[in-house]
């Protein structure tokens, strides 16, 4: 199944909602959210299926994280796996050609995700974030150096907000995965099109003569498919 061009991935945890879930869900659609990972530990099947058919509904795309079988039984597009989880060979084999998405955190576990046949990676935390623990994000280096060798879709991810994306942007990052910069935003709507409107903008042809000048370095920091 070929990855689609998606941009904002959202990691869609209710319990982790400011407001009510499914209409903080509902809202980040309408927004622009055009991929989302249902994102929960203890096992609820109920609450899959909705937000299954809510991105059905919207034609967005759905993932569950951590579990192939989940996956399969909701008919989800794919699952998300940490560097924790079955092998992407063993989840392959209950999956099909459903997409398989990995998280990394070097370049080494990149390789080995495009190697082992992964769809798409994440990679972080680009900044601190309290959802996962991390005190302090990558050095900007080093979100740059993955995006260079990345050969799949590279989701930048961890503590992303309109305020620090721009700085992810001239690394090279084109696509982001969020979770409380929507989840807990007071208009999750409004924070989901900014987000989409920060992203589009980057990809926008450059107009002005003294942005030109930056296109070379910026053209040395993207690598294909990550444009």
């Amino acid at each position: 199944m070929h990855f689609p061009d998606c941009r904002l991935y959202l990691l869609f945890t209710p319990s982790l909602c400011k407001g009510d879930p499914w209409t903080t869900l509902a809202a980040a659609l309408r927004g622009g959210v055009d991929l989302v990972q249902w994102r929960v530990k203890e096992t609820d099947r109920a609450g899959a299926d909705r937000a299954k058919s809510m991105c059905d509904a919207a034609g967005v795309p759905f993932v569950v994280n951590d579990d192939p079988t989940l996956a399969v039984r909701t008919g989800a597009h794919g699952v998300h796996l940490g560097q924790d989880d079955a092998p992407v060979a063993a989840v392959q084999r209950v999956l099909g050609r459903r997409w398989i998405g990995v998280s990394t955190h070097s370049v080494a576990q990149i390789t080995a995700a495009t190697e082992d046949g992964a769809s798409y990676v994440g990679f972080g935390p680009c900044f601190a974030t309290p959802t996962k623990g991390y005190a302090e994000g990558k050095p900007v280096e080093e979100i740059a150096e993955a995006v260079r060798a990345c050969q799949l879709p590279l989701f930048a991810i961890g503590g992303i907000h309109a305020a620090n994306l721009p700085q992810l942007l001239r690394a090279g990052v084109r696509r982001i995965a969020v979770s409380s910069a929507i989840l807990q935003a007071d208009d999750p709507e409004a924070a989901a099109r900014e987000l989409c409107a920060i992203l589009r903008a980057r990809r926008m042809p450059v107009q002005a003569a003294p942005a030109a000048a930056e296109a070379p370095a910026q053209a040395m920091s993207i690598a294909s498919p990550n444009e």
